[in-house]
């Protein structure tokens, strides 16, 4: 076994030396040129492709333009209403108005007497006797009411006035026989009459029997008297 491997070593040897020396010399000659005839590989590499991302197609922009707005006060804000805890108070009641005190008395009638008769074309002429001496206050005067009445059932009435100055400087009171007529109405009746002592804030009107302003009366009415007029 030892023998034959040093055997292979020498022939080796050998034909590395032959080849050696041919190959300074010789020209090399090119090996023929084959045809292939054989059928090439080919090779399938699977290959694996990633889509792209689907592209979103972009919508027009609109720009909006801001609406222009007129200025505006602020609000103003109300003031809350508070709702009352109690019931409001009620007015206090309104207050009686006193009356000026007038005390000056009363008069007693003395013309004509009671019960006299007088005639349907005569004036009334009267009299009384006053607490009050000489001239006072042009605001004082006297009321004269009349009311004629035939049996129980009313006719007419009157009232006039005098101030108190104007019946002193007369000693006297006429009440103008027109005026009587109206009493009696066309036919018989009885008139009553009396006198109270007044006071108008306005003073009196002498010439139509009349007072002016607030009357206040000044004492109670005198004793009425009955006068019975005749109608012929």
């Amino acid at each position: 076994m030892r023998i034959t491997k040093l055997g292979w070593i020498f022939v080796l040897s050998a034909l590395a030396i032959g080849l050696s020396a041919c190959g300074g010399n010789a020209t090399l000659t090119p090996p023929p040129t084959r045809v292939a005839t054989q059928t090439p590989w080919i090779i399938q590499i699977p290959v694996t492709v990633t889509p792209e991302p689907p592209t979103a197609t972009r919508l027009p922009t609109i720009t909006v333009a801001a609406p222009t707005r007129a200025p505006t006060k602020p609000p103003v804000a109300a003031k809350p209403t508070t709702a009352p805890t109690k019931p409001p108070a009620a007015p206090p009641p309104p207050t009686a108005t006193t009356a000026p005190v007038c005390n000056l008395g009363t008069v007693s009638l003395i013309f004509p007497e009671n019960g006299t008769t007088r005639l349907k074309g005569a004036a009334f002429e009267m009299k009384w006797q006053t607490p009050l001496a000489g001239e006072t206050d042009p605001q004082v005067g006297y009321k004269i009411e009349m009311e004629s009445r035939r049996g129980s059932q009313f006719v007419n009435g009157a009232l006039v006035y005098i101030s108190h100055n104007k019946y002193i400087q007369d000693g006297k009171f006429i009440f103008e026989r027109r005026k009587v007529a109206d009493l009696a109405q066309n036919d018989n009746a009885s008139v009553t009459w009396k006198v109270t002592i007044v006071k108008a804030t306005g003073g009196f009107d002498d010439l139509q029997q009349t007072a002016n302003g607030t009357v206040i009366t000044c004492g109670p009415p005198s004793s009425p008297s009955v006068i019975q007029l005749v109608w012929e």
